[in-house]
């Protein structure tokens, strides 16, 4: 009995020892865990900081390097700038950044803007876009179209071309939904700086060779037009200017600068004579870029 009671004993201490070994085994492991996870968490907290500073630095890089590529004005500094340069005159401007997609438009008022020999840009896409760039006697006429604006060799071309029903197609594919056409005289025609700008970007989608022909004849104006988007860097555009029958005159330039980068289109109605009308299409071409 006695070595009985000595045996469970022994037994009993014996488990109490194991369990206080287990107990402090957990223990300590809990220590050690707490301190690791404790050290975790203070590292983690060490890289998100670090982190955070990379992706900031990496944010200022990319605005800094996005605002060295975007060298256009502001909405609000353009707004600014061509409401000090208009006076009476009434405009209607749209500037489109193929890189950035980025836009500046100006509208303050006025209606109907004839399109003047402007016109002669979609007379040129129409015929270029049924028959390729133009060789011969058609050639020759389009140079004189668009390099000095050459009225009979434009009457000549819009024949053609098949005359209004075919320009009327092409607007009307192309969603120019505000240009309008007038059988008085197609120099007549009405349209928006956005309907222009339409045009011009379908002539960028146009097969190679027809958009490297209508683009060099845009190039080449004589230096006696080179104003509006002549002003600009690599310019190849196409002007207008008509007078109306009480003295005023409209005045506009659709094109491209810098390679094509920008498309420009700047229609102006109302100015007092034509050299003041081809001054200010100038300086709103000089107005988009910062200064």
């Amino acid at each position: 009995m006695k070595k009985k009671w000595i045996m469970t004993c022994c037994v009993v201490l014996l488990a109490g020892s194991v369990v206080y070994a287990a107990s402090s085994s957990q223990i300590i492991g809990k220590t050690r865990s707490s301190r690791q996870a404790k050290h975790f968490v203070l590292s983690q907290s060490w890289a998100q900081r670090v982190y955070a500073g990379m992706i900031a630095k990496t944010r200022t890089k990319t605005r800094t390097a996005i605002a060295a590529d975007d060298p256009m004005l502001t909405q609000t500094d353009f707004t600014h700038r061509i409401n000090t340069l208009v006076g009476s005159v009434k405009a209607d401007v749209y500037v489109l950044d193929t890189k950035t997609g980025r836009k500046l438009t100006y509208y303050n008022g006025g209606t109907d803007f004839w399109l003047a020999s402007s016109v002669k840009a979609s007379i040129l896409t129409a015929l270029v876009k049924e028959d390729g760039p133009l060789t011969g006697d058609l050639d020759e006429e389009a140079q004189a179209m668009i390099t000095y604006s050459d009225n009979d060799a434009a009457v000549d071309l819009f024949d053609a071309a098949g005359g209004f029903p075919t320009l009327n197609t092409l607007w009307s594919n192309l969603g120019m939904t505000a240009t309008v056409a007038d059988y008085d005289g197609f120099g007549l025609s009405t349209s928006t700086a956005g309907n222009q700008i339409k045009l011009l970007q379908y002539i960028q989608t146009m097969p190679a060779a027809d958009r490297d022909y209508i683009l060099h004849l845009m190039k080449g104006i004589i230096p006696g037009q080179r104003f509006g988007i002549g002003v600009m860097k690599d310019p190849a555009f196409k002007n207008g200017w008509l007078n109306a029958d009480n003295g005023r005159w409209y005045v506009n330039s659709i094109g491209y600068s810098d390679k094509q980068r920008y498309l420009v289109a700047i229609l102006t109605q109302n100015n007092a004579d034509q050299d003041s009308g081809e001054k200010l299409v100038s300086r709103i071409a000089a107005s988009i870029m910062k200064k």
